[in-house]
């Protein structure tokens, strides 16, 4: 990663917690748990279960998945 003014994000706060460091990240919540990020150099996602995601562009969105309820019939967020 390049050096600057890192910052980490968390991207999903649960017991599974995502995150990304990066140089220099500006959020904007667009609503809906939907985030734009805006990043120089790599952007390193991390979780504790799964591998390291290295970001391909400056811009990136953060969004939950969505699942049918089976009870409910409802479309509501889903969580790892």
């Amino acid at each position: 990663m390049e050096k600057g003014n890192k910052r980490e994000v968390v991207l999903e706060e649960s017991t599974n917690t995502h995150k990304i460091t990066a140089n220099n990240v500006t959020v904007k919540d667009l609503g809906n748990s939907i985030l734009k990020l805006d990043i120089e150099g790599e952007g390193i996602v991390t979780h504790g279960e799964h591998g390291v995601v290295k970001t391909e562009t400056k811009h990136v969105i953060k969004y939950v998945q969505q699942e049918l309820n089976p009870v409910t019939k409802n479309m509501q967020n889903a969580f790892d």
